[in-house]
């Protein structure tokens, strides 16, 4: 297992993006088809980039009951490796039309250079009403119990200087802690279970289903830190390029139109999405049962798209603070 301990991958998928924007459009690792054009049935094909997430599911499940092919649209979903940022490169050439992100993906790309927009929400956390969708687990025998105590630990999240780093960070510092002190590695959700048995890491962020996976051997949940920090109105969002919102707002427009109808039958019908989880994700079917799920939401925060960006260079992520406003789409 090869776990990485900085940030070179993240700046890497943007550095590979930018070089790429200039290119010829053409697919990145060979397993994304072209964006655009039309499918069978006259459906406009569009290619949206996802990590493998209990998001996979829910998608798939919209897909599925016809909300993408309502407006028009053959949706075809391409799950990345480990996180957003890798798949930067092809939403930059056009191999992507659009991609699951954390607002921290969109952030930091465009201090860097890259043109994003973020055109939609996807999912919120509520503590009235879900807890514990994304969050810090350790094994059983771990001495950790709060954010506290991850320092001088080390934790793993899905992608450096992402919303996982920041939002752990400033959840340890929250708690009366030293996010300083905190060696964060880089893991994908599904590998999380297995290094913390081995003995890898102390600590891993992680969501459902994969939380549970840890839960199932003892483990527990320690730091719910995407509520503790205020980061929850906009978990993840959609981000398309700027030269598709420009050349084809229609596409765009589609496209956010079947996710505002998508979104809210997908909050009130998680068990669907349970349900496709074991195809969608190779998860056990039983961990599947118990995953906790985000809400599904269309709505984009401003107000805490701008806290991101504080945390950004708050944590030396970034030196230049994004400005948030030019990254919001507005149709």
């Amino acid at each position: 297992m090869n776990i990485k301990k900085t940030r070179a991958a993240a700046i890497g998928a943007v550095a590979l993006a930018l070089a790429l924007s200039g290119c010829a459009s053409g697919s990145v690792d060979g397993s994304a088809p072209a964006a655009g054009g039309s499918s069978s049935g006259g459906l406009t094909k569009v290619t949206y980039g996802i990590f493998p997430s209990n998001t996979v599911a829910a998608f798939q499940v919209a897909k599925d009951k016809g909300f993408f092919e309502k407006h028009g649209i053959d949706l075809q979903l391409v799950v990345g490796a480990g996180s957003s940022a890798a798949q930067l490169p092809a939403l930059a050439t056009g191999d992507l039309d659009f991609m699951l992100a954390s607002p921290v993906t969109a952030l930091t790309a465009t201090t860097q250079g890259l043109d994003v927009r973020i055109v939609e929400g996807v999912t919120r956390n509520d503590p009235k009403i879900v807890e514990d969708s994304t969050a810090v687990v350790v094994g059983a025998s771990s001495s950790i119990k709060t954010a506290r105590d991850l320092e001088g630990k080390k934790v793993s999240v899905n992608a450096l200087g992402s919303i996982g780093e920041i939002g752990i960070r400033e959840a340890v510092a929250k708690d009366g802690g030293d996010p300083k002190k905190v060696t964060f590695v880089q893991l994908s959700f599904p590998e999380v279970a297995a290094q913390i048995e081995a003995g890898q890491i102390d600590a891993g962020m992680a969501g459902s289903p994969f939380i549970q996976q840890v839960v199932s051997k003892g483990g527990r949940v320690v730091s719910d830190f995407i509520h503790d920090t205020g980061l929850g109105e906009n978990e993840l969002v959609s981000i398309s390029s700027g030269k598709l919102v420009e050349s084809d707002p229609d596409k765009v427009k589609r496209f956010t139109e079947a996710m505002k109808e998508a979104l809210p039958f997908l909050t009130e019908n998680n068990d669907l999405i349970r349900d496709a989880m074991p195809a969608a994700l190779g998860t056990d079917p039983a961990a599947a049962k118990k995953a906790q799920l985000s809400l599904y939401s269309p709505d984009v925060s401003e107000e805490t798209i701008q806290l991101f960006a504080d945390l950004l260079v708050k944590y030396g992520i970034v030196n230049t603070k994004p400005d948030v406003a030019k990254v919001i789409w507005k149709p």
